[in-house]
């Protein structure tokens, strides 16, 4: 016959193991929110100017990050930022590090450009065309 009863060895070989699984798991937790709070915004404004260099009002600017490589299609969804001001500007202010696609939008007519964000670009202005 099997006993039922577990003797004080035991008890404490099974506490100490759930207690360093425990931290094990904690330490894995803590170290995903660190790494979240590490990335930052890079804020900038994007300047969107015609061929001349003229700035171009009213062009609806859309932002979506670049996938990680032209065999993977991205997956994620575009952020309309709204439309540039009467000097062309428009700020970006939620960008994070990494490679984006910005879509200029005016009427019928769309243009896109690559971009990077890097933190030298932080409060930086971004110059776009955008050919009528």
């Amino acid at each position: 016959m099997y006993s039922t009863i577990l003797n004080i060895g035991q008890i404490n070989k099974y506490s100490k193991l759930a207690v360093f699984m425990s931290i094990l798991f904690l330490c894995g937790c803590s170290s995903q929110t660190h790494s979240v709070q590490k990335e930052t915004a890079i804020p900038v404004t994007l300047h969107v100017e015609d061929a001349k260099g003229l700035p171009v009002e009213g062009v609806q600017v859309t932002i979506v990050q670049a996938p990680a490589s032209d065999q993977q299609p991205t997956t994620e969804i575009g952020e309309i930022l709204g439309k540039t001001d009467k000097n062309g500007d428009i700020k970006w202010d939620t960008g994070r590090k990494g490679d984006y696609s910005v879509a200029l939008t005016k009427g019928e007519k769309s243009v896109s450009h690559h971009i990077s964000l890097m933190k030298d670009k932080k409060d930086k202005v971004i110059p776009l065309v955008f050919k009528e």
